[in-house]
């Protein structure tokens, strides 16, 4: 018995004996992979300060396609996403961005109950009264201040749709107003909000200051006003109650956007960020500070971005704006390019720069496309154009167009930015 009680002890010290130089060798493994790693650090430091990122990046994004949208960006859901979303709403009647429908869907009694009930104390709460999203009094670029108009319920029931806000009457005009431009070497300058004097002749007599690298990215695509949509059909241009705001970016400026950038890729060999970060909900209060932060950072991933747009359509609010020139025979949104200026206080000295690119695009659209463009629009805003030398807002048709019209123009805005691009 003394013999088999000295074996099992014998036996129990072996495991732990055995266990702990497991401990001992596991921690020098660590201590000796830190050690190894440390070293391997030092001598890959010179190897990987030599990669070519931007060929990396590139090689990734030819890759996985997806990449090329969704990194660094909002995302764009104008593929199969949207299409499955559709389809479960006409199947089924429920929307993936609207709950309550959802809800309905599960529970007749509550679909009773909204439908019915829930939409007529809603309607009394709001007075009956279309209401739209808040639009800015200024530019307010982070500042978070809310209309003057605004009611209970945080919107806005007289605001107009459009994607720029100006202040002069609207009242006899058709959206972004377009009355008595300058015509300077037949380019059209609606410069009634500022008060300052455009020398054409003198700006064009200058050169783009715009250097582009030979690699990454040259052009940022986003959207201030994100889910500002068309109609999908003309027999919808004067129907009551269809929205000018959209979350299916297959209707949105959204689209317009992806499309732009998709030209610019494939035909024109041209790198582009797209970011669909939705910047204007639940409205358009301080949507340009959000859109300055997307910007900036993107910027700074991608310091070859020279050339900035920032993609919208204008409206009216009450009735649709459609706004179309014929272009080979078929029905192209009419385009207008807005330059900001420091006219409101906020720092922007080089606007000038930003207005050369916008007559160049004009100049060679209306030399090729005669009446696709709108007159150029000077604002007192800056709309975030501080950013770079080539940054502009672009208006795409109005809350009237059907998304074709304004995927017909992204064709023609294509064209002569890559041709900026590449012959610069």
């Amino acid at each position: 018995m003394k013999g088999y009680d000295s074996g099992k002890h014998r036996f129990r010290y072996t495991i732990v004996a055995k266990v702990i130089l497991a401990i001992l060798l596991s921690a020098a493994s660590i201590k000796l992979g830190i050690l190894g790693g440390n070293i391997f650090s030092k001598w890959d430091k010179g190897i990987i300060e030599k990669i070519d990122t931007e060929t990396y990046r590139s090689n990734l994004r030819f890759t996985l396609p997806i990449i090329g949208t969704i990194y660094n960006s909002g995302n764009v859901g104008i593929s199969l996403s949207e299409h499955a979303k559709e389809t479960l709403e006409t199947i089924f009647h429920f929307d993936m961005n609207n709950t309550p429908t959802i809800l309905c869907f599960q529970s007749p009694y509550f679909r009773s109950f909204y439908i019915n009930d829930y939409q007529k104390q809603f309607a009394e709460g709001m007075d009956s009264k279309p209401y739209f999203y808040i639009a800015e009094t200024k530019e307010s670029e982070g500042t978070g201040n809310k209309g003057k108009n605004e009611d209970k319920h945080g919107l806005n029931p007289t605001s107009p749709s459009s994607s720029i806000f100006y202040t002069a009457n609207e009242s006899d005009r058709g959206g972004t107003p377009e009355n008595n431009p300058i015509t300077i070497n037949e380019i059209a300058i609606n410069n009634n909000e500022t008060s300052y004097k455009i020398d054409v002749k003198e700006i064009m007599s200058k050169s783009l200051d715009i250097e582009f690298d030979k690699k990454g990215p040259k052009v940022l695509i986003y959207h201030t006003h994100t889910n500002e949509s068309y109609i999908k059909d003309l027999k919808d241009l004067n129907k009551s109650g269809i929205p000018n705001r959209t979350t299916d970016t297959r209707y949105s400026v959204v689209r317009v956007g992806e499309e732009l950038a998709g030209i610019l890729r494939k035909k024109y060999d041209i790198e582009v960020i797209h970011n669909a970060t939705v910047h204007n909900y639940p409205s358009d209060d301080g949507c340009y500070g959000r859109s300055l932060n997307t910007a900036t950072n993107i910027l700074k991933s991608y310091p070859s971005i020279k050339i900035i747009l920032d993609i919208h359509r204008d409206g009216l609010g009450e009735k649709k704006l459609r706004l179309t020139n014929k272009v080979n025979n078929k029905e192209a949104a009419r385009v207008m390019f807005v330059v900001g200026t420091d006219g409101t206080g906020l720092e922007h000295p080089k606007w000038r720069e930003n207005l050369r690119l916008a007559i160049r695009l004009q100049q060679k659209l209306n030399d090729r496309y005669p009446g696709l463009t709108r007159p150029i629009y000077i604002s007192h805003n800056r709309y975030n154009q501080h950013l770079a030398n080539g940054a502009l807002i672009i208006e795409v048709g109005g809350d009237g167009n059907t998304i074709g019209e304004c995927l017909e123009s992204a064709k023609y805005l294509a064209e002569v930015i890559g041709e900026i691009i590449n012959n610069k």
